[in-house]
């Protein structure tokens, strides 16, 4: 767009703009005159200038920073509303073994960048879009000691949107891959881990290779049914936190793992069950906060991977495309075994899954992302997309044969969601080389360390004890 253009654009919204709040000044000084239908009438003109202000908005904005900026998706905008509460980050933590490059590491970084180049951008809240500030590798890739946890959480409005801490060792290097959860879920992530490896290795990818944000195409042809009677169910039970209130300041990245041979034997028993190894995380974790609350119902959100219902692309897709069984109610007695928790549990999923409930409200969350101005819907989503203070994520496999580095050994590899702050408890889960990672990362107090560390060996007995019935 040319200069002339451009001054002809910004004319023009000034002009619309002001010519709108003029005419609405003047409407409401005559308010308590207006009839009713007249009452209604200005309303609908006043949203109807609002939102013209706003395109107004966005299109100066875009003006001056179309080649700079990228726009946010709407599920984007979900995590960034939220980051007060729950800071948008997640983690990769990796054990390697063997002579890591760390300027081919840098090279691979900035060979990504031509694929996703919102990994090097800064993010806007102001303007909800990814800005580019003229990063590079050399901005994202740092080399420190892990003695301070709190270094993991940087700030993504003044830095990249990824990420590598690395800790040089004698007999190893430990590497943290943090990134932006605004700009991605965790299956995108592992999209980019991919992709970062690829380069790494001396992949040549060619020009074709896109990633592709938006949402909408998978909201085609998406018939969302009413929501079970167990969800409805739900919308009465009070959700207790696992952990109370404090104002402690350390983080905490607590873990605890299944050997491959005990997760394998837990496949096969949830397999012969009818049921899936999530539908037995969410059994064990759900049967450990009944006894830690002393409750018979339990409320936990699912994370679903929306990618799952379309057909295999051959893009990227780094980017938030999860949706959310938002009232997975269990209803745990003492008298319940472990079979017959699952058997709850599977049914319940199976239903909701049926009825795409993991899409519910998205469409018009999409439609209203691209017609409303962003302050009235920061403040819809905060009413409507509650965070519970017990949730639930499986980040799934890894792929070992697609996540590795040349002349290395990855001895341990795991994915975690963002340090939840007080009274918030987050299992993540993943499984590498089949061996599964339970794992909670906490900001509290000392007290936390163990009240987390206990949920996460309580999940695992469950489960151990389960295979050997």
């Amino acid at each position: 767009m040319d200069k002339k253009t451009r001054r002809h654009v910004i004319a023009f919204c000034i002009l619309f703009s002001g010519l709108v709040i003029g005419l609405t000044i003047i409407l409401l000084l005559c308010f308590q005159r207006l009839s009713e239908d007249w009452k209604l009438s200005l309303i609908v003109f006043i949203i109807t200038g609002i939102l013209g202000i706003d395109l107004c908005r966005r299109k100066i904005k875009g003006v001056h920073n179309h080649n700079n900026t990228t726009k946010c998706e709407s599920l984007d905008f979900v995590e960034a509303v939220h980051s007060n509460k729950v800071y948008p980050l997640i983690y990769c933590r990796m054990a390697i073994q063997g002579n890591l490059d760390i300027e081919k590491l840098k090279n691979a970084v900035n060979l990504s960048s031509q694929y996703v180049p919102e990994i090097l951008y800064t993010y806007d809240f102001k303007i909800a879009g990814f800005v580019n500030r003229g990063l590079t590798a050399d901005n994202a890739v740092i080399i420190t000691d892990f003695d301070d946890e709190t270094a993991l959480q940087w700030d993504i409005s003044k830095n990249a949107q990824l990420q590598i801490a690395i800790c040089k060792e004698e007999q190893q290097n430990t590497i943290v891959i943090g990134m932006s959860h605004i700009l991605t879920d965790g299956m995108g992530f592992l999209q980019y881990l991919y992709l970062l490896a690829a380069l790494y290795n001396g992949a040549s990818l060619g020009d074709k290779l896109q990633n592709k944000r938006d949402i909408s195409p998978l909201l085609k042809n998406i018939r969302v049914q009413p929501p079970t009677e167990q969800s409805k169910y739900g919308r009465r039970i009070v959700v207790v936190p696992l952990r109370s209130f404090n104002n402690g300041t350390r983080f905490f990245c607590l873990n605890s793992t299944i050997a491959a041979n005990d997760l394998t034997a837990i496949h096969m028993k949830a397999k012969k069950s009818g049921a899936t190894l999530n539908h037995a995380f969410i059994a064990a974790y759900a049967r450990v906060i009944a006894r830690l609350q002393n409750t018979d119902k339990i409320v936990l959100p699912c994370p679903a991977d929306l990618r799952r219902f379309q057909p295999k692309q051959d893009h990227l897709t780094i980017a938030n495309m999860t949706g959310v069984y938002k009232k997975i109610v269990v209803e745990i007695n003492p008298q319940h075994t472990f079979a017959e928790t699952l058997s709850q549990v599977c049914i319940e999923m199976k239903l909701q899954q049926d009825r795409c409930r993991c899409f519910a409200d998205m469409r018009l969350l999409n439609f209203a992302f691209h017609k409303t101005p962003r302050f009235i819907l920061k403040k819809a989503i905060m009413k409507g997309y509650h965070l519970l203070p017990v949730s639930y994520t499986n980040m799934g496999i890894i792929d070992h044969e697609k996540l590795y580095f040349q002349d290395c050994f990855i001895k341990k590899c795991y994915l975690t969601g963002t340090y939840r702050r007080p009274p918030d408890f987050q299992l993540s889960i993943s499984t590498f080389r089949n061996i599964c990672t339970l794992n909670c990362t906490l900001i509290g107090a000392d007290g936390d360390e163990s009240i987390g560390q206990f949920t996460l060996e309580q999940v695992k007995k469950e489960l151990l004890e389960w295979i050997k019935e």
